[in-house]
């Protein structure tokens, strides 16, 4: 079985680097590397935007966690749908007429020419480590699915999932992780849906452990981790700029939601599920890898599905976050350091060839469990900048200082509240929670003094 999932999962990473080595000349300067040109049709971005948000911290973390705390996990995917929605119906056709009269590429430039260049600093820095603590954790989901999937080390299926993700995103830019998510996006929500019902109909040992659902403060943070950061994620507000129109922004905004809901419904209750065939599972993180892994619960067929689904999972989202890395550096710290007004596009790959780099090294000893540093990553990125986000978007005029402490203060609380977080009597006091409270407060104090 190991053979046919490793001769399966190969052939799907040699297409997605010769996708990404096709689409190379598309790619003449920096502004068509990061937004494709303004080229790229409508109906690929939104496909693009829910692969960009269903990673392995999904397949891996997410759907094994019910396991433990039984359905109400699935409230969580209920705020992280809610979140898609307003994203789409708020944010994007607003974010898209921004680019369209600015000429933005990253999401700091959003900063720059709404309040100063001092916040669009500090947010890229924001943008750059966060977006590093959510690589991280899609990396070690992917890896732990590939080890157990072919049989190989930890490290050894690390190394592959870098070499392929740096190779494709090397070549194509925005233009190859669009490309390339439209494929994933069938395949994962293939991976999905072959999922649920395997483990819907399995048969096994019933689970000796009682469930201990999670309390509501948790579900909420956890929720509004992955939904804030959606909303203010700078992969998909990437996606919005590429969009030739605020037009063609609307045309497609139910796609997102609707496809993110049904991915859910299928993963979520998955670990739920698996309590009537699995006894125990000690380790959550690997319960849907064992699951396919095992040869006794799913068919045998179902493993090289299964991992090219996290494959395509996880590569739609490593490919928009390095390039999101990369693309900030360059504009925001290495040109301006080197007194050049245009970003270098070879300078962008080498600091994306960098960043991975690192990633992968980070990654041989893990900071954190998977949907801890998911969580992590979402508030550090949505808690603090969300709020700037919707008061530019809104025209509210604060002035540029109140940003920059809203920004600074978001993520100082976000570092609190991840750090408070278990020590202390509550579970509302969560890294997203204290976060926001905090980058909402600077603001709220602006606002009203200009009244």
């Amino acid at each position: 079985m190991r053979t046919a999932v490793g001769v399966v999962a190969g052939v799907y990473l040699v297409a997605l680097v010769a996708i990404g080595y096709l689409l190379r000349r598309r790619q003449a300067k920096f502004a068509d590397y990061v937004t494709g040109g303004g080229r790229i049709p409508a109906w690929m971005l939104a496909i693009s935007f829910f692969a960009n948000f269903v990673s392995s911290n999904s397949f891996v973390g997410h759907s094994a966690k019910s396991y433990a705390v039984g359905l109400s996990w699935l409230g969580v995917a209920g705020v992280m749908v809610v979140c898609c929605a307003i994203s789409w119906f708020w944010f994007a056709p607003r974010f898209a007429r921004f680019a369209k009269e600015s000429g933005a590429m990253t999401l700091p430039d959003f900063f720059e020419r709404k309040f100063s260049k001092a916040v669009a600093l500090v947010v890229a820095g924001i943008v750059v480590v966060g977006t590093l603590f959510y690589v991280l954790a899609v990396m070690r989901g992917t890896a732990l699915a590939v080890m157990s999937g072919l049989g190989i080390g930890y490290l050894q299926a690390l190394v592959g999932i870098w070499a392929v993700t740096v190779a494709y995103c090397l070549f194509g830019g925005l233009w190859a992780d669009v490309s390339t998510d439209v494929i994933q996006a069938v395949v994962l929500m293939a991976g999905a849906v072959v999922l649920f019902f395997g483990v819907l109909f399995a048969t096994g040992t019933p689970a000796t452990t009682p469930i201990q659902p999670a309390p509501v403060g948790l579900v909420l943070a956890v929720g509004l981790g992955g939904g804030l950061k959606l909303l203010s994620d700078p992969k998909q507000v990437m996606v919005f700029y590429a969009f030739d129109s605020e037009a063609a922004a609307r045309r497609f905004r139910i796609l997102g939601p609707i496809l993110l809901a049904g991915v859910y419904a299928c993963l979520f209750p998955v670990g739920y599920l698996a309590r009537r065939i699995v006894p125990s599972a000690p380790d959550l993180e690997r319960l849907v890898p064992g699951l396919v892994s095992s040869g006794g619960v799913l068919p045998a067929w179902f493993a090289p599905l299964f991992i090219v689904a996290l494959l395509a999972a996880s590569m739609s989202s490593l490919d928009s976050a390095l390039l999101v890395m990369a693309s900030c550096a360059e504009k925001h710290f290495v040109a301006p350091l080197r007194r050049q007004t245009e970003p270098s596009l070879a300078r962008t790959r080498i600091l994306l060839v960098g960043f991975s780099s690192l990633a992968l090294v980070l990654s041989i000893r893990p900071l954190g469990g998977i949907i801890r540093l998911t969580t992590f990553a979402g508030a550090l990125v949505g808690a603090s900048i969300l709020p700037a986000i919707v008061v530019g978007l809104a025209g509210i005029r604060v002035p540029p200082r109140a940003v920059l402490a809203s920004v600074a203060m978001g993520a100082t609380g976000a570092v609190l509240g991840f750090v408070l977080s278990g020590r202390v009597p509550t579970p509302w006091v969560q890294d997203v929670t204290v976060g926001l409270v905090f980058a909402v407060a600077p603001l709220a104090i602006a606002a009203l003094q200009r009244r």
